[in-house]
């Protein structure tokens, strides 16, 4: 998905070619088995804006702009889930360097929507987080 998300910042028929691996990328990712979901509808995919994505970023940017670099100085652990067939999971490296006590599970047979694709796993990872960092049981 980084490969086409780059891309996005390209003018003309490169930026809506990038915005629709972008989107159908993420799409698949919300099936269980994402190389065997259904491609999206062409319509929809057609209704996707590379612009709108690239001008809420930047207004969110804008917004606060300290706030990433406020979260080099937290120090508190973090957990990170990732399906195994999560399209995010090649993060994993700005997470971990960002948040040096990140705590990362990679859930089976899950994609993006964990809580809906592995529940047992989601329940068993966020009660093992808090049980280890919390002061009273969960």
């Amino acid at each position: 998905m980084y490969g086409y998300g780059s891309r996005l910042g390209v003018p003309g028929r490169v930026r809506g070619w990038a915005m629709r691996h972008v989107m159908t990328e993420t799409w698949h990712n919300y099936f269980l088995e994402p190389r065997q979901a259904p491609d999206p509808d062409q319509c929809w995919l057609a209704g996707c804006s590379a612009e709108a994505m690239i001008r809420t970023d930047r207004a969110v940017s804008r917004e606060n702009p300290g706030v990433l670099a406020g979260l080099a100085a937290y120090a508190r652990p973090v957990l990170v889930l990732y399906g195994e067939h999560d399209i995010f999971g090649p993060s994993t490296g700005v997470l971990r360097r960002r948040f040096p006590q990140t705590a990362q599970v990679t859930l089976e047979r899950s994609g993006h929507l964990h809580w809906l694709q592995n529940q047992a796993g989601y329940r068993q990872a966020l009660r093992g987080f808090y049980a280890a960092h919390l002061r009273s049981p969960v």
